[in-house]
């Protein structure tokens, strides 16, 4: 029985393809354009596929060159960045040692460059440590100095570095005078972070907001007319013969890298004029 209707099918089949081969239009329409239409879809379909395949690892290949590009730029910005800041560096130390020079160029008196190495706080107190001690020629009690202004005085001397105690620390002390009025006062530390206080100032001496300190040069530490600071604020004293001054210091000790340590040739327990001295000389 299932031959037979192999056979009828077929036969059918045959029968109606047949009939059909009179009639090529629909032959065409229905035997021809059915399956091509459905390899045709099924083709799109693929190239569709292949075709959003294609575009996303297209695009993805793109990120992953984008990613790339963008993580050598960030390595060429760290690195001009670093060398940017190197040059900045350098162009700061530059201006320091330029200014230094110019400090040793007016400056009357012999003295050594110094770098400075670090900062010392003990019990409050704030001193320096220079690279420069008893070998280059440093002795206790040299002035030293700053591109900017005072720094402060040599308190302890070793073979080849020094301690520095900075003009802020309370155990600071020296004469200061105000340019024009020519008045003289005795300038103290009040602290690291605090202005200097000068005292006995008369209090009828003009004084402004802003005034230079400078020195006197009759301490026998420094040389005449460095600057030391400008006046903060000033304190009332009514009634009062002499009047104190809020002293903000000239050198600003974060900037400090280098220092000029006055070294003359001196004896301590003569005449504090010797700055005068050696200048009419």
């Amino acid at each position: 029985m299932t031959r037979k209707r192999v056979i009828i099918v077929l036969s059918l089949i045959g029968i109606v393809l047949l009939s059909l081969g009179f009639y090529p239009a629909l032959f065409e329409k229905i035997v021809v354009r059915p399956p091509l239409l459905f390899v045709r879809a099924i083709l799109g379909i693929f190239q569709d596929s292949y075709q959003t395949t294609s575009t996303f690892w297209g695009k993805y290949a793109h990120l992953m060159e984008a990613e790339e590009e963008n993580k050598i730029l960030r390595q060429e910005i760290v690195l001009l960045s670093t060398r940017l800041e190197k040059a900045e560096s350098l162009l700061v130390e530059n201006e320091r040692l330029r200014a230094l020079l110019e400090l040793k160029k007016r400056t009357v008196s012999k003295g050594i460059s110094c770098r400075l190495l670090a900062d010392n706080p003990t019990l409050g107190h704030r001193t320096l440590l220079v690279d420069c001690g008893r070998n280059q020629g440093v002795h206790r009690k040299d002035g030293v100095m700053g591109p900017q202004g005072i720094v402060g005085f040599v308190v302890k001397v070793f073979p080849d570095f020094s301690q520095v105690l900075w003009l802020e620390d309370s155990f600071f002390a020296m004469e200061g005078l105000l340019p024009g009025s020519e008045q003289k006062g005795v300038l103290q530390g009040m602290g690291v972070g605090h202005p200097l206080l000068m005292k006995y100032i008369p209090s009828l001496t003009p004084v402004q907001k802003g005034q230079a300190v400078v020195t006197s040069g009759e301490d026998g530490f420094f040389p005449p007319g460095e600057a030391i600071g400008f006046v903060k604020d000033v304190q009332p004293s009514p009634g009062l013969l002499f009047k104190k001054l809020d002293v903000v210091a000239a050198e600003n000790f974060s900037d400090l890298s280098v220092v000029y340590v006055l070294t003359p040739p001196r004896n301590w327990n003569q005449s504090s004029l010797k700055w005068k001295q050696e200048t009419k000389e």
